[in-house]
């Protein structure tokens, strides 16, 4: 396993690309667009498909609100079935945030145990692209947990980010509903605003953690939460696609004279998400 580069090189490489111009939400990378040679395996699919990986774990272990960079390397001995997480931060790695990684790694692996134990211990192939569907229910109780304990450390970025962009999201739904009024809502539109106000019920929600992250919210609404953000997630992919992308923008700039809506094409996708 190599160890020769610093990691905090990658850190000072990441400042300068971003150049202060990231909103915190993670950047999506096309795998069918990256030429990558080498890797933790021989399969090149494989190790681009690492990378989102990669980079929901940089993104769940941002917990300050501004000037907070995180990088994650992924590095794989086979013969001691051995991964290891390399993390470089600019303003150093705190043992909050390795304790935090090393919590979420275990209920994954444990997570991961229950697939298996589910699939009747069947030993699956480890070239397979992908894993095969779960039913729902099962792991669901980590599930909850794995959810809640990133949301809870990273709770400064997610209600920074609620804040910025929960104003504007309201006045553009107002703003909808006084010129087509709900019963004439249909289609791409009827679609955005359920999903616009199931995502607003759960930032309401959320919002109550405000100075005390660890009491506010019970286990029921944290499992409402969980499930809410999910669908939400799901139904917004749909949303933000049609017109090729531009859906919401040509919405905005018949309402606001010309004006290209000033929300991120992703802030619908993780404005809810800690893992993107």
């Amino acid at each position: 396993m190599a160890t020769k580069v610093d990691p905090h090189c990658l850190v000072a490489l990441m400042k300068y690309t971003l150049k202060g111009t990231q909103d915190g939400s993670p950047h999506r990378l096309d795998p069918s667009l990256y030429t990558f040679s080498g890797g933790i395996v021989d399969n090149s699919e494989t190790n681009v498909l690492t990378f989102p990986i990669l980079d929901a774990f940089a993104h769940i272990s941002v917990s300050e609100e501004i000037s907070q960079v995180v990088v994650i390397g992924l590095q794989l001995h086979p013969k001691r079935n051995e991964i290891r997480l390399t993390v470089a931060e600019n303003k150093g790695v705190t043992n909050d945030l390795v304790n935090h990684l090393s919590e979420i790694w275990k209920k994954l692996k444990a997570l991961s145990c229950e697939y298996v134990r589910d699939r009747g211990g069947e030993k699956q192939d480890k070239y397979r692209l992908g894993s095969p569907p779960m039913p729902p229910d099962v792991g669901r109780d980590l599930k909850f947990e794995i959810f809640r304990d990133i949301y809870r450390y990273s709770l400064k970025k997610q209600l920074k980010r609620i804040d910025k962009w929960s104003e504007g999201l309201r006045r553009f739904m107002k703003e909808l509903l006084r010129r087509r009024e709900f019963l004439q809502l249909q289609g791409f539109e009827l679609s955005l605003y359920n999903v616009v106000f199931a995502l607003l019920v759960v930032v309401d929600m959320v919002s109550k953690l405000r100075g005390s992250p660890n009491d506010q919210l019970t286990k029921p609404d944290w499992e409402f939460v969980y499930f809410q953000s999910m669908q939400i997630n799901k139904d917004v992919k749909i949303v933000l696609a049609d017109r090729n992308g531009f859906g919401c923008e040509i919405l905005a700039q018949e309402f606001f004279s010309g004006m290209l809506l000033l929300l991120p094409i992703t802030v619908l996708e993780y404005i809810m998400s800690p893992t993107g």
